[in-house]
């Protein structure tokens, strides 16, 4: 068996939610990569949560998992003001980092991984980029058949009633931005295959201080706006709509794809607003976890598959910068600027 075919062994700092019910069962399921080790800062705990996804080793402390020399790449889940330490610790280690988004709360954190080794590769846990149907879409866009994209709307939302969520906690990375519209932001980068050159927000905050409701527009310049809306007090809700020079593309169930039914893509070439021309793109249902780790894992073994490194997670950052500066000014923010 060659290098390339051997599955890259797995380990998992945190027994997050997300750890437990998206990234274990991705590695579960996929033919490149594999859990061999879990920490939580509880050894019973991660004991639990490693015989319950079959994964032999355990580990009571982060630093222990990290001391593992048969692991090669590690899952961070941590609360979003501990990713960048710990994507350094591993780092440091040795160790390929599929850090959570949001990466870091603002880009200057990033400073900690100036001078990690170049070959280690190191992304932002964006699941959704490694969707094929979301691959098909970026393919469509840079082809020029429906002219370019000139606008991007989206809208991602759920109602967080757990009032012991680290979400709910400015100092740990709270608040909608950092939790959807991060994402949000992402999509529109990967639309427009560009960077934007300015930003205004608004932000509703609670008592506590994180922000319930946010607005956002960027402007990528050359008459290509991306407007969002993300909250954490609303109904769930979650779209992409892109408008082309000569097609209107819509992305159902755009973030959280079904696992059980066909994930779509719908076009409309209709130039008449009283009739409708759509081409409906169907894509076998999925389990986008499963492909991103799968994806990483292939990253790792120098495959050519879809990959996402600091430079795209300090990019993003830069925009969430300029969000808050926005939010907190109530005027356009510059993105380079910040």
């Amino acid at each position: 068996m060659t290098a390339q075919n051997v599955p890259v062994r797995w380990g998992i700092l945190g027994a997050s939610r997300i750890a437990d019910g998206s990234i274990l069962p991705g590695l579960g399921k996929s033919a490149a990569g594999k859990a061999v080790a879990v920490a939580a800062r509880d050894e019973t705990r991660a004991r639990t949560l490693a015989d319950r996804h079959g994964v032999p080793k355990a580990y009571g402390s982060y630093e222990a998992l990290l001391s593992d020399r048969e692991v090669e790449a590690v899952y961070i889940g941590l609360p979003n003001h501990l990713h960048v330490e710990w994507a350094r610790r591993a780092a440091a280690a040795g160790k390929h980092v599929l850090v959570e988004k949001p990466g870091a709360m603002r880009r200057a954190e990033y400073q900690a991984l100036d001078g990690v080794d170049p070959a280690l590769k190191i992304s932002e846990a964006f699941m959704v980029r490694h969707q094929p149907r979301w691959i098909e879409l970026r393919n469509i866009l840079r082809s020029g058949r429906f002219g370019a994209p000139k606008t991007f709307s989206s809208l991602l939302s759920f109602f967080m009633t757990n009032a012991d969520d680290f979400r709910q906690k400015p100092e740990f990375g709270g608040g909608a931005y950092y939790d959807l519209g991060c994402y949000t932001a992402m999509a529109a980068r990967y639309v427009f295959d560009a960077e934007p050159r300015r930003v205004l927000a608004l932000m509703d905050t609670d008592e506590g201080g994180i922000d319930l409701f946010s607005s956002v527009v960027l402007d990528f310049g050359q008459g290509r706006h991306a407007t969002f809306m993300v909250s954490l007090a609303q109904a769930s809700s979650q779209s992409i709509q892109i408008v082309c020079e000569r097609a209107f593309i819509t992305l159902p169930q755009a973030y959280v794809p079904s696992r059980t039914k066909p994930n779509l893509i719908l076009i409309d070439t209709s130039a008449d607003h009283a009739n409708s021309q759509i081409q409906t793109i169907e894509f076998p249902a999925l389990d986008q976890y499963e492909a991103e780790v799968t994806n990483f894992s292939r990253a790792i073994r120098g495959e050519d598959v879809p990959y996402f490194g600091l430079a795209d997670a300090r990019a993003g950052a830069a925009v969430g910068d300029a969000v808050f500066a926005s939010a907190r000014s109530g005027s356009w923010i510059d993105v380079k600027g910040i």
